[in-house]
């Protein structure tokens, strides 16, 4: 199992989930257990701090997206707050950055800054990584 430790600090303006590894398909299910405990709160705002995630999968990027709607269904919020830039990267080959707010800083998250949003635009300026090259060294047998 990948690891994945996190902590949870309830403030006045928002429950903060910081997390610690990967965040990938053999550790989803420890923070889908994290998220559906702060799901129970009325109108929930929840951000995830992403600072120290080292990776994320696509199971870890559509366990944020089915979590943060059903934080709006419940008229709260969930947005994410310092992602490192191979986590910006899968977000925004995801299709995440434009679903889900995310802001460069925690302090910029607590205070919803909208002058501090990632976006789609700088993430790909800022991108380094290739995307993954599709059948590039496919050979057919004969």
């Amino acid at each position: 199992m990948a690891a994945l430790t996190f902590a949870v600090d309830r403030l006045a303006a928002a429950t903060v989930l910081t997390c610690h590894g990967a965040l990938v398909a053999a550790s989803a299910m420890q923070l889908e257990t994290a998220l559906s405990q702060l799901l129970l709160r009325t109108e929930p705002r929840i951000i995830i701090d992403l600072a120290k995630v080292t990776a994320i999968d696509c199971t870890g990027v559509m366990m944020l997206r089915v979590t943060a709607g059903i934080a709006l269904e419940q008229g709260g919020s969930l947005v994410l707050a310092q992602p490192t830039p191979p986590v910006v990267h899968t977000l925004r080959e995801g299709g995440t950055l434009s679903t889900i707010q995310t802001y460069r800083t925690l302090e910029s998250a607590l205070a919803a800054d909208p002058q501090a949003l990632v976006t789609d635009a700088e993430a790909a300026a800022q991108s380094t990584t290739t995307p993954w090259p599709m059948n590039a060294d496919r050979r057919r047998s004969a």
